[in-house]
Formats: structure tokens, sequence, C-alpha cells
């Protein structure tokens, strides 16, 4: 196998700020049924184990089970709208830049369908930067399964201790976790995870993915 290392990323929460579009796509939906949007701050908790996850608790707030419909009706809308509002995290493309030019390979590891995710990574001009990507649709082992992160790094030809995983949700480092990769929990996303190792901002992470593998040199 290829003695070479990659950095994984998830995409919401980490690499995008997709916040504003996951609420307007989940009350879009509520709107159906006439039912008052969730603010931000309430669907921000929601997010991080999927789609079909963020519409059930979205619903779930109001005491309803979304129906297989609403699922399919809810996907549509936020896959024609994934880019609307979606930004990057500040020190996102100046991270995944210099982490590339160290020589490490990129990729994404996330519960989000991947024609939305590619999407917008293609939009925000960074989808260069990941020679694989592999959504939560794409296979049947997800986050926090760690054969979703390890079918990553299998594409990639890299080994589970040259990977690290960079996510803002538990389901990240568990992943990493489960699979005897090392992580980094990314505190300026929207998830909450008991990590050994934090970054508190994007910029920070080239030192700290250099000194892991330092480390185990």
């Amino acid at each position: 196998m290829a003695a070479k290392r990659a950095v994984v990323f998830d995409l919401d929460g980490t690499l995008l700020d997709s916040l504003p579009d996951l609420a307007g796509a989940l009350n879009r939906s509520l709107a159906r049924y006439s039912l008052p949007p969730l603010s931000q701050e309430k669907v921000r908790p929601m997010v991080g184990d999927g789609s079909r996850k963020l519409l059930e608790r979205g619903y779930a707030a109001y005491g309803r089970q979304p129906s297989e419909e609403d699922f399919a009706i809810y996907m549509e809308d936020y896959e024609a709208h994934a880019a609307d509002l979606t930004t990057l995290f500040d020190g996102i493309p100046e991270a995944v830049a210099a982490l590339e030019k160290a020589g490490y390979g990129l990729g994404v590891c996330s519960n989000k369908p991947h024609e939305a995710a590619e999407r917008v990574l293609k939009s925000l001009g960074i989808a260069h930067y990941f020679s694989t990507m592999i959504g939560g649709d794409q296979t049947e082992h997800r986050k926090p399964d760690p054969r979703h992160l390890g079918a990553v790094l299998k594409a990639m030809g890299v080994r589970p201790e040259d990977g690290v995983m960079v996510g803002d949700h538990r389901n990240d480092i568990a992943t990493a976790q489960g699979l005897g990769a090392p992580s980094i929990f990314a505190a300026w996303g929207y998830g909450e995870a008991d990590a050994p190792i934090v970054a508190q901002r994007p910029a920070e992470l080239p030192k700290l993915v250099e000194r892991i593998f330092a480390r185990g040199a």
C-alpha cells in the first residue's frame, strides 16, 4: 500500500458553514404543514447525523414524524439549494491549500449526500483539492461506523494510521477511533466531542497534522 499520508474532512460544520441552507430546507419542509420555522440555533444541534436524522429531529420538535414522501421532497429541495447561502469557514481555503502543499492527500468523509456535497464544494472553488469524497448515500456504512472513513482511506491508498480525520462532531471522532486513526476536533463547528486534539481555528490544522505524524514517525 502506498506510504503516503492523508487528511480527511467532514463537511457540514468543518469545511462548510452550511447551517443557513440546512435550516432553510428543513423549514420549507415544515411549512408544508403550516408549522413555524425553527431558528438556526435550534437547528444547529440537529446537524451531524445525516439528512434523514436532521429532518426527523426537526419534525420531532413539533411531535411529528416525517414520511418517506416528506424526505424525498426535502432532499430534492435541499440539493437544489445546497449552495445558496453556504460558505466556507474563515481560514479553510488557506488551511486546505497549505495541507496540499505539504504533500498530504485530501479527502472528504461526510454523511451528506454526494451530489449536494460535490455541488457545494465546486461552487465554493475547493473541490479540486479532494481526490476522494464518499457521501452518506454512497455507502451502507456511515459515520460513526468506522468503515465509512475506512472506505475513503482505502480509495486513497492510505493506511488508517496514516490518515487524520478532521470533524466537528462526536461521530467524526468516534469514526476515527473505531478505525485506529488519529483525529482533530474542529471547535469552530456545530457539534461537541471529547477529543484529545482540538483545533480552535482552521489555521491551526497544518501544524497539528504535522505534530500527529511526527509522534508516529
